[in-house]
């Protein structure tokens, strides 16, 4: 269901994502729903692009049950960190199931192993959800270590990079300096077009 809400969030992540090269979402846990109905608005527009989408927030089965049948997104692959961890044993050939999310080295893994597969003539984008839950499940130091070094190597191989935060963790020191990190900051309100 399209909102204005879902619109214009939509329409600012898929121009930011044009212009700059990481993008970080800083959102209200009640915004939640939206944001994932417009970054997935943004996938459907471009078929051609290769988009990988990591899950730390919600298991890959509550995307099936809030979009349906996810086949009508053939170009994107999720990494769910948290079914696994949560005794969710599921298989799908969209998902790569990592068995907790402490596991960065893996996480990293899989994503040089899928946009390895992507077509050299598709744009690549990496979609971090959330900077906030992998800072409840690790220690803060170590993901601050794995975002910078995510980011330099999505920077070098030109992969744009969509990073989002839920508000109530921002006031943390550690989830205010990696998400300034990116090149383009949008908070997201509850009165944002």
């Amino acid at each position: 269901m399209s909102t204005t809400l879902i619109d214009g969030l939509k329409e600012r992540i898929s121009t930011s994502i044009s212009m700059y090269e990481s993008v970080g979402l800083v959102l209200p846990g009640t915004n939640y729903t939206d944001l994932v109905q417009a970054l997935f608005g943004c996938i459907k527009e471009h078929p051609q692009d290769a988009w990988v989408y990591v899950t730390v927030t919600r298991p890959f089965e509550s995307f099936i049950k809030m979009f349906g049948d996810l086949s009508r997104y053939p170009n994107v692959k999720f990494i769910d960190c948290i079914s696994r961890a949560s005794g969710i044993a599921r298989n799908d050939e969209q998902c790569i199931y990592i068995e907790s999310p402490t596991m960065l080295e893996h996480v990293t893994m899989e994503l040089n192993s899928i946009f390895a597969k992507a077509p050299e003539a598709s744009g690549r984008y990496l979609v971090i959800d959330s900077i906030s839950t992998l800072m409840i499940y690790n220690d803060p130091a170590l993901v601050t270590e794995f975002f910078y070094q995510l980011l330099n190597k999505t920077r070098a191989e030109g992969i744009h990079t969509i990073s989002l935060t839920v508000e109530e963790g921002e006031t943390d020191k550690y989830i205010n300096k990696l998400i300034y990190l990116n090149d383009k900051i949008i908070k997201v309100r509850d009165t944002f077009i």
